[in-house]
Parts: C-alpha cells; sequence; structure tokens
C-alpha cells in the first residue's frame, strides 16, 4: 500500500506548455522514437495517472471513504483521549486502540476544521462533521482506479519538443503528485508540443523489489502485471516461511487469547530455535523451542518444553493470518493473536495508567524553566486543574491539564497562569514509573515526583541553622538576600507549605511574616530570622529553624579588578601613532567612582600628579604601551594598568565572501570586548544563508539578525535585534580590520571587539 500525503504542488515547470517564445540558443534536433513518446488520452498516460494518483483508501480507518484520504497531521478524541495523527505508523496504532472499544460505534470524532484529498489531489476544507458525512455518502468508490502497489522511483524526466522536433526543455519530476499534474496538463495542452520519456526508469512494488524498465511498451506491461496482482484487501504481507521467520525473531510478541490469560506475557523466538516465555515484572523466563514448517496445510508453528506452559501454549499451530507486526495461530478451536512489540522508544506506562497515578496525590514539581528552590507541590484534579498549596494553608488553581496521545507518545498539554506561563504547551512523557515521570519539550524538563506518605517529613530539614553570607555594596552594614537559598532541596511523600519569618514567635504562631524572600534588605548584622516548614494537611505539625543572615565588608574596587584592561587600535597609517580614547577602558566601573585619572607612569598616578588632560583624545608614545588609572572611592585609592596595543592592518584584511565563509563555520566566542572578557561566556553561531546568528549563554539563547557588506574600509558586520542582557552591546556596524579563519578584530568606533573561532 502507498502513502500518499499533501505535497507542495510543482506546478512552475507547466509554464513549458504554453512555450511560445522565440529560440535565441541553437537546440539539438532529435525526432523522439513513437517508443518514448508520451501520448495524451493514451493507454499509457492513463496507467501512469492512475499509478501517481492520490489513494484515498489508505487512511480508511478514519474516514471509510477511498475517494480521498485525511491531510496529516489531524487530531482525533477518541473516548475522551485525544490523539493526533501524523503518518502511516499512526493510522496502525489507531486500529490496534480501536480493538479495545470493539462493539462501540461512532467512538471517533475530528477535531475540525480539516483537509481531505481526492484522488486527482484537489482539496477541500470541511469544516464540520456533516460535510464530512456528505462527501462519504457521495463516493462512487473509484478506488478501482488507484494503482497502489506500484510506484515510480524519483526523479524521473521528460524531454520536451517543438514541432520541428528540436529540444525546447527539459523537465524533472520528484514525486507522484507533480508527474500526475504533468500528465493532466499534457492532456489539456493545445500547443502540439510533444514529449518522451526518458529511459531507464525504474518502479518499486509494494515489496520493497524493484524493476527496471526501457521503453513505453515495458513500462506499460510492468503496470498492468502489478495492478493485475493488487489484493483488494491491501493485504502487502507474504505469508511464506521465510517471511514469518524472519518476523519471529525481529521482536518479542505479545499473547493475545480469548480468555486474556497470557496478557502479562511475551514470548521471545531466537534465531537459534530456542524461545522464553517472560512475564512483566519477572526476573527469569521459561524456555522452549519453536519450529516452523510449510505443510500442505499452510505453515505450522510447533512449540514445544515449554514446562509449565506445555499444555496450554505447546503443540502444533496453525498461521491462519499473518501480516507484518501480527500473527492469527489457531490449534483446534483456540485461537491466539500475536502482536509484535518493537517500540523500545514508548513508556512503561499507558494514558490510562498515567491518569490514575496523576491524580492520586501531590507531586514534588521540578523543572529548567522555573527556579524551584523552594519546593513546589501541586494536585493534578480529575476535572483537569492543576492546584498549588499556599502558605495560608489554601489551595489554589494555577493552570489547567490535559493528557494527549499523539502515534505512540503520551503528552501532557499544560496551561499555566502567573509565572508558570513559560510551561505551557505539550510536554512529552519520556520515563514513566509508578511514583516518577518526566517530561520533555525540546531540550526543556519537567520532574515529578509522587508524594504520598513520609514517616518523617521534616528529615531534610533537620539542622541547627544555615548562614547566609552576602556583601554590603554601600558599606551601611547591610546586604540584600535570597533567603531560599537556606531551603534545601528536599523530596516529601507529604506536601509542605514554606513560610518565612522575623521572628522564633512569630514561627510558631505564623506571625512576623518576612515579606520578599528572594530579595530581603537585612535590618541587623548579622540578623537571624527563620523557616517554617508545615504539613499542608496539619498545619499544627511543623518544624522551624533559624537562618542567620551575615553582611560583609566589599572592595569597592572589585569591578577594576576583574578583568585586564587593554584597549587596541588599528594603525591606519602604519606610522605607529594613533589616537585612543582612554575613558572606554573602564567605562563599565568608573561611575562607581569619585575620582578618576590617567597617567603615563605609575609613580605619577601613586602621587596623583601629572594626569593627562585629554584622556579622550591621547596620542600614544609607543605602539606597546602602558598607562595607569587612578581611582578614589570612598576615600580609597588604588591604581591599575591601562595596555595601549597597536595593530598592524595591512595584514590579515578579508573580503567580504571571505568574513561569510568563516562566520559560517564553528562557533565564534567574544574573548574581548574593549580589553574586558566579560562577554567570554556567550557563544555566537551564525547560521550560513540565512542572516540569522544564535547567541547562546547557559540557558539563555538569543536569535538576532546580522549583515555583512563592502564598504570603502573594508568589509562591514552589523548587528541587530539582539535583545539578550549584556550581549546588546554587540548592536551596530563593525568594521573588520583583521580576520583569519580562527580570529576576528572587529571595529565600531573606538571600540574594538575580538572574536575567537572554536569548533567544540
Amino acid at each position: 500500500m502507498k502513502t500518499k500525503f499533501n505535497q507542495f504542488i510543482l506546478l512552475a515547470f507547466f509554464a513549458l506548455l504554453s512555450f511560445t517564445a522565440c529560440q535565441n540558443e541553437e537546440t539539438q534536433v532529435i525526432n523522439p522514437s513513437e517508443q518514448e513518446t508520451i501520448v495524451p488520452s493514451s493507454a499509457l498516460a492513463g496507467l501512469m495517472s492512475n499509478t501517481t494518483a492520490n489513494y484515498g483508501a489508505y487512511d480508511d480507518v478514519l474516514d471509510g471513504s477511498p475517494c480521498f484520504s485525511i491531510d496529516l497531521p489531524v487530531t482525533i478524541v477518541i473516548s475522551d483521549i485525544t490523539i493526533t495523527i501524523e503518518s502511516e505508523e499512526d493510522l496502525d496504532e489507531l486500529e490496534d486502540l480501536f480493538e479495545q472499544f470493539e462493539g462501540n460505534e461512532d467512538i471517533l470524532d475530528f477535531i475540525f476544521p480539516i483537509t481531505i484529498i481526492f484522488n486527482d489531489y484537489t482539496e477541500i476544507v470541511i469544516e464540520n462533521e456533516g460535510q464530512l458525512e456528505n462527501f462519504i455518502t457521495d463516493c462512487d468508490d473509484d478506488e478501482d482506479d488507484v494503482i497502489e502497489c506500484i510506484d515510480f522511483v524519483y526523479p524521473i524526466s521528460f524531454s520536451v519538443f517543438n514541432a520541428d522536433f528540436d529540444i525546447i526543455d527539459t523537465v524533472t519530476i520528484e514525486n507522484d503528485e507533480a508527474l500526475y499534474h504533468f500528465l493532466e496538463e499534457l492532456e489539456e495542452d493545445d500547443n502540439a508540443l510533444i514529449v518522451s520519456l526518458n529511459y531507464p526508469v525504474t518502479l518499486e512494488y509494494a515489496n520493497g523489489e524493484t524493476i527496471e524498465v526501457n521503453s513505453n511498451e515495458e513500462l506499460a506491461e510492468a503496470i498492468e502485471l502489478a495492478s493485475n496482482d493488487c489484493d483488494d484487501d491491501d493485504e502487502e504481507y507474504e505469508c511464506n516461511e521465510d517471511n514469518i521467520t524472519e518476523l519471529l525473531v525481529e521482536c518479542p510478541w505479545d499473547i493475545d487469547d480469548e480468555f486474556n490469560d497470557f496478557d502479562d506475557y511475551q514470548i521471545t523466538f531466537n534465531e537459534d530455535g530456542t524461545l522464553e516465555i517472560s512475564e512483566d515484572d519477572a526476573t527469569s523466563a521459561i524456555g522452549g523451542n519453536w519450529e516452523l514448517t510449510a505443510t500442505d496445510d499452510g505453515l505450522k508453528l510447533i512449540l514445544s518444553d515449554l514446562t509449565a506452559f506445555e499444555q496450554d501454549l505447546g503443540g502444533i499451530w496453525i498461521i491462519t493470518e499473518c501480516d507484518d507486526d501480527e500473527l492469527i495461530i489457531e490449534r483446534g478451536d483456540f485461537t491466539i493473536e500475536l502482536d509484535q512489540d518493537c517500540d523500545d522508544d514508548e513508556v512503561d506506562c499507558s494514558v490510562g495508567e498515567i491518569y490514575e497515578s496523576i491524580v492520586e496525590c501531590a507531586w514534588l514539581f521540578e523543572t529548567n524553566l522555573i527556579d524551584t528552590t523552594v519546593a513546589v507541590y501541586v494536585y493534578f484534579t480529575p476535572d483537569g486543574q492543576i492546584l498549588n498549596a499556599n502558605a495560608d494553608g489554601t489551595e489554589s488553581v494555577i493552570g489547567a491539564w490535559e493528557l494527549t496521545l499523539t502515534g505512540s507518545h503520551i503528552y501532557f498539554d499544560f496551561e499555566f497562569e502567573s509565572e508558570f506561563e513559560v510551561l505551557n504547551g505539550l510536554w512529552k512523557v519520556a520515563e514513566c514509573e509508578d511514583d516518577e515521570l518526566y517530561l520533555i519539550n525540546e531540550e526543556n524538563y519537567i520532574q515529578l515526583y509522587q508524594e504520598c506518605d513520609d514517616e518523617n517529613p521534616f528529615e531534610c530539614y533537620e539542622t541547627d541553622g544555615i548562614e547566609l553570607v552576602e556583601c554590603d555594596e554601600d558599606a551601611d552594614g547591610y546586604a540584600v538576600f535570597n533567603i531560599y537559598e537556606a531551603v534545601p532541596d528536599c523530596s516529601s511523600q507529604n506536601t509542605l507549605i514554606i513560610s518565612f519569618h522575623t521572628t522564633e514567635e512569630g514561627a510558631v504562631s505564623n506571625t512576623d511574616i518576612l515579606e520578599v524572600a528572594q530579595a530581603y534588605s537585612s535590618i541587623s548584622n548579622p540578623q537571624a530570622v527563620y523557616v517554617k516548614v508545615a504539613l499542608f494537611d496539619n498545619q499544627e505539625e511543623f518544624y522551624i529553624y533559624p537562618v542567620y543572615l551575615i553582611s560583609e565588608n566589599c572592595s569597592p574596587f572589585e569591578c577594576f579588578e576583574s578583568f585586564e584592561a587593554v584597549i587596541e587600535k588599528c594603525d591606519e597609517d602604519n606610522d605607529g601613532i594613533e589616537v585612543f580614547d582612554l575613558t572606554v577602558a573602564f567605562s563599565n566601573c568608573t561611575p562607581s567612582a569619585e575620582v578618576v585619572t590617567y597617567h603615563e607612569t605609575e609613580a605619577d598616578a601613586l602621587n596623583g600628579i601629572n594626569a593627562i588632560l585629554y584622556p579622550e583624545a591621547y596620542t600614544n608614545v609607543y605602539a606597546e604601551q602602558i598607562l595607569f588609572i587612578r581611582v578614589q572611592i570612598e576615600n580609597q585609592t588604588e591604581i591599575f594598568p591601562i595596555f595601549l596595543y597597536l595593530e598592524d592592518c595591512s595584514q590579515g584584511v578579508c573580503a567580504e565572501g571571505d568574513v561569510d565563509e568563516i562566520l559560517a563555520e564553528c562557533f565564534w566566542i567574544p574573548t574581548s570586548f574593549n580589553g574586558d572578557d566579560n562577554l567570554i561566556d556567550w557563544v555566537l553561531n551564525f547560521e550560513a544563508n540565512s542572516q540569522a546568528v544564535v547567541m547562546t549563554n547557559g540557558e539563555t539563547a538569543v536569535t538576532a539578525t546580522y549583515t555583512t557588506s563592502g564598504s570603502a574600509d573594508g568589509v562591514i558586520v552589523e548587528f541587530s535585534n539582539i535583545t539578550g542582557p549584556d550581549i546588546q552591546v554587540l548592536t551596530g556596524s563593525w568594521l573588520v580590520v583583521e580576520c583569519s579563519s580562527e580570529f576576528l578584530h572587529l571595529q565600531n568606533g573606538d571600540i574594538n571587539l575580538i572574536l575567537e573561532r572554536t569548533c567544540d
């Protein structure tokens, strides 16, 4: 069976069918033979059209109509379970799911609108169930016009001639839909153009075998033979001894009988003729032997030496039906269905099991998208709400949840409120255990731990106290603290309420609430505050421990000490002299200083004499020179060096094409921004031909825009639309003053930027 989905319709080449312009170039004159010419309305053209038509019956499990297929993906609802069908494999899963609802009619509901695709690739948007039923009722069942068991192997090409047999074009076809429309337009052509198929052409049968044809006659014969052999029931799998043998050893098999006696068991057939029958949770398996034999009565599967299962499963079984993942075997009046279980990517839980577990009790909630230093506990209610425990003992609604099944994968669909909105969307269940769920969304995760019971819910919090130390920025004896840092990451079977208090008595009486615990300004040094951990279900049961807030004096020169100030410039005239703006060296630090002066010698800086009068326009003395900045803060003075470097700009200058090429290779790190390495943690990934650059710093990712252009001074790299913190300083136009495959030196006015390549 072939699957036809809605594809991009390539109609551009049909312009040649109304080709009227004169040819200005010499063309080759060839007389195509009748064996190669595709004649409109001919039997061959009809066979080719039927072979490439959209096979509407492949998804009849969805719509029951062979006249059209449904454009995927499509979302359906079965017994309150939302399922997204994305592929033919998902349709197979859907058939298996229908078996669980046997006898329950009309269990499938579409989420409209949907799009249906007819055999000629015409598309119609369906807005409701009534419209869909009308099209199903009007179907004349022209399925037999579609040949689904043979396919062209693409690409194929046609030569197009005019009446004088001059080649005016060659058309390349890439897929069934394009070929179908090409033949359709050929029927409607009024320009007497001649089209011949370029051989050889390869065809592929439904069983995967291929055939090469070299003429129209061979092509027509191959398609006719295949269409005569097409099974009306679309059964592709051939039940012969070789195929079944290969199938048996491919994966384990689930056992399904009418009494459901073996629902928890699997059979594994080994290539050496042995087998194991294992139970879901068992650590050992029951062994045995198997043999497959072809007889006049059909294929027989012989199971022997099964010990405890000999009476139930041992003996000679006739294989009465087979598919590429299912076998029906019979022994007398006893029938068993064997279903292949190969999907290692599926989680161990079903939708029903996850639903039953998720509403059972509270869950400890962790994610990389939200700071969950404080334990967050949530409840998933059966009516689809997500609740959070408040400090006052109440519960508040923070969102909604729904389970969905897409193909073989299970998803949580979250709609959170307030600070949890960043978690909205679909989260795939990647791991599933009795008391733990691991959900993923691209590179992000949510970890859920079930918390139902614990003998000592405060064991993790038993401590004599925790010290938090912060810098006293303004030297007033106080500092700002995040008291959540004093709450350990504890897992508990009970839902707990965490609160913060300025006194121990207040913690006991639930008064003296400490506000803004994430940014609390201390009122003494040291200061003790108190953390209270109480059971949500019984707030009379609690534990209190102190947190000591300690403010420490910080060096007012910490910013100046954090990096080495380097100013690099291009020696434009190659004379060893340029004008430097010394104030940019520590521009991010000087706002905190009271007095700043610049000096040519360290002795002058120490003595506070001979200050440079115009530091914004200083002309260097040497190509490599050290100057000194004298900084006074709060009656304290420190001296720091500034390094000046001149570079020969005549070396290493690249053309625009060179810059484009090297930027697209590997990744680039801004190792120096005017001598400061504060951007060194950012990584720039320039995406070739897209004018996009992805900037990442740990968990922060920013997609910005860059362009390159030529100018009289050299190549210009311009950054725009940068929204991330710190990295915004790259916004603007930068002149490439030096480049290599490993190194780029850029300038924006007096600001110098160094990018270095890394391929890690």
